[in-house]
């Protein structure tokens, strides 16, 4: 049961993160480097990257997933607690 709870809530953070990541490769455009020995192309992406993460555009939907991962993980840990008592 705790095993099964733990992977909960490192499932809820993962999926914020892969989400966030993902916006973020969305927003600088990135997805279409397929050339990787073009060394110009790969750090011009890296460059766009580095600039969305300065942005608000990109944080402030990242805050509602963190939001959302920490409002499961407080729901898990209340319900453990409860469970033990």
């Amino acid at each position: 049961m705790e095993l099964l709870l733990q992977l909960l809530v490192a499932g809820v953070w993962t999926l914020a993160l892969v989400n966030s990541l993902r916006r973020l490769v969305r927003l600088a455009r990135v997805s279409h480097l397929q050339r990787w020995d073009s060394n110009i192309r790969v750090r011009s992406g890296l460059n766009r990257i580095w600039w969305w993460l300065g942005r608000e555009e990109f944080w402030h939907p990242a805050r509602y997933d963190v939001a959302y991962a920490l409002q499961i993980s407080l729901l898990v840990f209340l319900f453990v607690w409860h469970m033990a008592n």
